[in-house]
């Protein structure tokens, strides 16, 4: 029985109070509204709106500035009339290299327009940071940093240059800077840069055209990146670049990680140079820092860096990587880094609201991409065969800069860029609860993972006398120097994987349904650096878990054995263990509405299945569909019980995931029978990262928020309401120190203020926020907000949007219990046990970076394929039922 496993939950093992009441659990009202002039702000959040005018019209546009290319080049008649009909042709045909350059601008562009606005944000700090601060070193980096990201702008943009003049290469691999640097994430590799962080909507204006972008900001600042160890991001990509460096080393003689690596590497030698090369050194007694503004990185990059890239001679590039690294060094980069990052949280710090700034910019498609008119004459095609060849290269003919009559541009496409400073203020509105386990009646199948060595077999006999499922491994398996090679690594992770599974799908077979099956790993590697072995256990032991959570429940934690783990260490981690148990939690003074006596939360997102790298073709393949329940329910003594119910996971075709996704349907109607009629369904955040130009239906399906999806769920049931939520995570600095407190903001008027959909078919409705920082450390400057929204308008015929609207807009008792059911919801699933707080992300098991697909993914043998773990365990269950059945 699980009730056996109750303990103090202070030493490593399966013991836990889970007899322990928590009181007094709390959530604070804000608002974005100051109440009171003598209060500061709790939240500071700095937000981007970008407004593309005249979408609707952009194909028009693009016909009217060839039309007049054609007559500015054409003095015969004849041609002209020729070279017109030839235009007509091309854009009534919709496969044409002219419908391909509109879908380039619809598709890739946005991209383009975060970048700029990166640099816009930079100037927006510069414009409101005091002139006369103390550090005016950093006022000149600030300065400097934006100059050069402007040079990289121009130097890329340079019509004059052809594109040879930007091809480099570096042991066989061949980039091309000006491709290379038109994208969205050209800057990221940089130690300080903005982050485009969190989506908070997108609208569309159909009567005007104007497409509307809302994200969050916020500010990279060079901290240690943990899979080196902790070194700093500048230190970290220069040992990339480093020829003499270890990872540099392993890539040479690794030829499936040969072009990704040896692009990044000429990716760091552009950047780093542009940015960071000089020849004054802060440290120096004549220290000039103006001199900084005067150096010219395209002339010293001309003269002494691209002719060494674009030759042949490999040990003169590695020659010129160590060069860079030394000159760095010499001039003390990482001090100007430095000065440059404390200017720059000042600036955050500061207290005072800086006013809104509207940047006006425009996209310019340049005439560079067409063809000479005698060409086209005797072609046929405008365009380059850059167009028919490569979208994304196809980039490096568009641009984004200052609004200008420009002759050299087949048309321009005018936008805003908008930044501002939203603030956070408290309340004094409160609300209590209480929470505790309810494990009464569950039984227990505890796993072990222990890596082959007497220290871990030490640890697990003195720490886990009772049996268990053990799976001994060996932790240095996976080693890049001793372990084993790429082809026998991707064989002994595919046996572990299928035979963990069938070992322990034959013992729950003959166990009861209501069983837990909690997973300890033991590592001895260090959390910065762990070995290959710890980390694939890691992972597969989550989708371990998540495919045995479709009949019980499993979760997976690791602890880390190098030294005694410390009290805390232990309790956080057995809290996380044990995060999906159900709980039950009782209000005070809270009136809930009669209506809502359960709610199921369903969580769905998806990961392509054995996907080959850089294949064309997406509609040929499959991908794995998965999610999780969790359930809600009112009990007859009026307190509230939330835990998982189950998970899910399927593979489908493409074609069929966003219509056809029949395990969705099934999981509605097993919830029904067992008596749930409301749903919130929850997905990721329907946003497409297009303009919107081209109009079809795979822009209306809007993914797993599509209304093919919503009818499966609703079928032919009359009595049921369905909620679709989506949600994204954005960042905010809050200058107080917080020990987990738990804020919420509900006021749907207020909300707006963050993202307004004219067309009113999305609305923000909720707010959550817990003060815990998102990093630790140096990197304890951010906390992350979840923001909640829904769509309205959408699904006529097949949900109530009065429904919708009463349960996640208007106020009254149905928001107020809707959204206590989410709040307890997050608290189910907290980890830290010093301060109780809620969980800020509760789907990260399911939709994100570290979620179970995600974890799921490793290198096929050959390293030109993903290997999709997950979905691949859904065949063998598939294959094992059928077996069953015979």
């Amino acid at each position: 029985p699980l009730e056996s496993f109750k303990g103090k939950g202070s030493e490593l093992g399966f013991k836990y109070d889970f007899g322990k009441c928590y009181d007094n659990l709390q959530k604070q009202k804000l608002s974005l509204e100051c109440l009171d002039s003598g209060v500061d702000s709790l939240l500071k959040f700095h937000k981007v709106t970008i407004i593309v005018r005249n979408a609707d019209i952009f194909q028009e546009e693009l016909k009217a500035g060839l039309k007049n290319y054609i007559d500015e080049n054409t003095d015969n008649k004849d041609d002209r009339e020729e070279l017109n009909s030839l235009l007509d042709e091309m854009v009534e045909n919709q496969t044409s290299d002219f419908h391909r350059l509109v879908r380039v601008v619809d598709r890739e562009t946005l991209g383009q327009l975060k970048k700029e606005a990166k640099i816009t944000y930079l100037e927006y700090l510069l414009e409101n940071i005091d002139s006369t601060t103390e550090n005016v070193r950093g006022l000149i980096y600030l300065q400097d940093l934006i100059r050069r990201l402007r040079l990289i702008e121009a130097y890329i943009g340079d019509i004059n240059k052809p594109d040879g003049d930007y091809l480099v290469s570096y042991h066989g691999t061949q980039v091309n800077y000006r491709d290379m640097f038109s994208r969205s994430e050209a800057f990221d590799y940089l130690p300080i840069v903005p982050i485009i962080a969190g989506s908070l909507g997108e609208t569309t204006d159909d009567a005007g055209g104007d497409r509307q972008f809302i994200c969050g900001l916020k500010l990279k600042f060079g901290n240690p990146v943990q899979s080196r160890g902790g070194d700093r991001v500048f230190d970290y990509y220069l040992n990339l670049l480093n020829p003499d460096s270890e990872e540099h080393l392993a890539a040479l003689e690794e030829p499936a990680n040969h072009e990704t690596f040896f692009r990044k590497a000429l990716k760091i030698a552009f950047l780093y140079y542009f940015v960071f090369a000089s020849r004054s050194n802060p440290l120096a007694p004549n220290y000039d820092t103006d001199s900084e503004l005067n150096y010219n990185p395209i002339a010293g990059f001309e003269q002494n860096v691209v002719s060494i890239l674009q030759g042949s001679d490999e040990d003169a590039k590695k020659e010129l990587f160590r060069n860079f690294i030394q000159g760095f060094e010499k001039f003390n980069i990482a001090h100007k880094i430095n000065s440059l990052k404390q200017l720059l949280q000042k600036c955050i710090l500061d207290q005072t609201i800086l006013p809104p700034r509207t940047e006006p910019r425009q996209i310019l498609i340049k005439r560079g991409l067409l063809e000479n008119i005698d060409r086209t004459l005797t072609t046929g095609k405008f365009f380059k065969e850059v167009v028919a060849r490569n979208p994304k290269e196809t980039l490096q003919y568009i641009s984004v800069g200052k609004p200008n009559l420009s002759p050299r541009a087949i048309c321009q496409l005018p936008l805003n860029i908008t930044i501002e400073d939203v603030r956070y203020f408290p309340t004094d509105e409160f609300q209590s609860f209480s929470m505790e386990y309810n494990i009464k009646g569950m039984q227990a199948l505890p796993v072990v993972w222990v890596p082959k060595t007497d220290r871990s077999k030490g640890v697990f006999y003195k720490n886990f006398p009772n049996k268990s499922v053990v799976f001994p491994y060996d932790n240095r398996r996976l080693d890049n120097q001793k372990g084993l090679k790429p082809q026998a690594a991707f064989v002994y992770k595919f046996a572990v994987a299928l035979m963990s599974y069938i070992c322990l799908q034959i013992l729950l077979d003959k166990l009861p349904n209501n069983l837990f099956v909690p997973m300890i790993r033991l590592h001895e590697g260090y959390h910065e650096n762990p070995s290959h072995s710890e980390k694939f256990m890691g992972h597969f032991s989550k989708t371990l878990c998540h495919i045995l959570s479709e009949k019980h429940r499993s979760n997976s934690k690791g602890f880390r054995i190098i030294g005694t783990p410390s009290g805390l260490t232990i309790r956080n981690g057995l809290s996380s263990l044990y995060s999906i148990l159900p709980k039950k939690f009782r209000f005070n003074n809270v009136q809930l509405s009669p209506e809502l006596d359960n709610l199921a939360i369903i969580t769905v997102s998806t990961r392509d299945s054995d996907v080959r790298k850089n294949r064309g073709n997406r509609a040929d393949r499959k991908a794995c569909l998965f999610g999780e329940v969790t359930g809600i329910r009112r009990q007859a003594d009026d307190t509230i019980q939330v835990g998982m119910l189950k998970t899910f996971s399927e593979n489908y075709s493409l074609q069929h995931l966003y219509t056809q996704p029949s395990i969705l349907g099934d999981i509605v109607t097993q919830l029904y029978n067992r008596g749930y009629r409301n749903f919130l369904y929850i997905s990721q955040a329907p946003y497409m990262s297009t303009l919107h130009i081209t109009q079809n239906d795979e822009d209306d399906k809007l993914f797993f928020m599509s209304k093919d999806i919503i009818r499966i769920l609703k079928g032919e049931r009359e009595d049921i309401r369905i909620y679709p939520v989506f949600f994204d995570k954005y960042y905010v600095h809050s200058p107080k120190q917080h020990r987990g407190e738990s804020f919420y903001i509900q006021d749907t008027t207020q909300l707006t203020s963050l993202f307004a959909d004219t067309s009113k078919q999305a609305a923000v409705f909720f707010n959550l926020f817990n003060g815990i920082k998102v990093e630790q450390g140096d990197k304890n400057f951010y906390n992350g907000v979840i923001s909640y929204s829904t769509l309205l308008n959408i699904y006529e015929g097949i949900l109530d949007d009065g429904d919708i609207r009463q349960g996640l807009i208007y106020d009254g008792t149905i928001k107020d219990t809707l959204l206590h059911y989410l709040t307890i919801f997050h608290f189910s699933r907290y980890k830290a046990r010093q301060k109780i707080s809620l969980k800020l992300d509760p789907f990260d098991r399911i939709i994100g970076d570290n979620s179970v697909g995600a974890l799921s993914e490793f290198s096929h043998a050959g390293g030109s394929a993903t290997f999709n773990a997950l979905a691949f365990l859904n065949k063998v269950r598939e294959v094992l039922s059928v077996t069953e059945t015979v």
